[in-house]
Parts: structure tokens; sequence; C-alpha cells
């Protein structure tokens, strides 16, 4: 799975959820974003369905207690990815 085409699934989910069009860095903070955690999860679970992933429900928490980042999240999908 290329990290490119992941990175942008993450920044262009992330953008339609928070309704705007401007980039953001990939170290932004989720938060900071203005996104909670009901958000993140819903994002962590569209994405997999994207990219055709699946992560076991540990991972899965696990991913939702550590995320701080977009990076945090590509990086994360990208793992998944290559298991």
């Amino acid at each position: 799975m290329k990290r490119a085409a992941v990175r942008a699934a993450v920044h262009r989910f992330i953008s339609r959820l928070l309704e705007r069009q401007d980039d953001f860095d990939d170290n932004a903070s989720l938060a900071q974003l203005g996104l909670d955690k009901e958000d993140i999860e819903e994002l962590i679970f569209h994405l997999e369905d994207e990219l055709g992933l699946t992560a076991f429900t540990a991972e899965e928490d696990r991913m939702l207690k550590d995320a701080r980042t977009a990076e945090d999240l590509s990086r994360f999908l990208v793992r998944i990815g290559r298991d």
C-alpha cells in the first residue's frame, strides 16, 4: 500500500468531516482540528473500508487511544495494510 495514497485518503476524509477545503499539516493535532473521539472512530472505520483494510478490534482500540495526528492515522493504516 502506497503511503502517499493513504495520506491523501486521510486528508480527504478529515477535510470532509470538517467541511473545509484547506489543507493541514500531518502533525496537526486531531483535537485542534476539531475532531473528537467519535469523529476519529468514524474516520478509522471509513478509511479501513475505503482502503480495503481490516484491523483487529484491539488494534482499533489502541489507535483510538493513541491517535493524536493525521500522521498517526496514516502510519496505522499503512501498518495494517502490510500485515
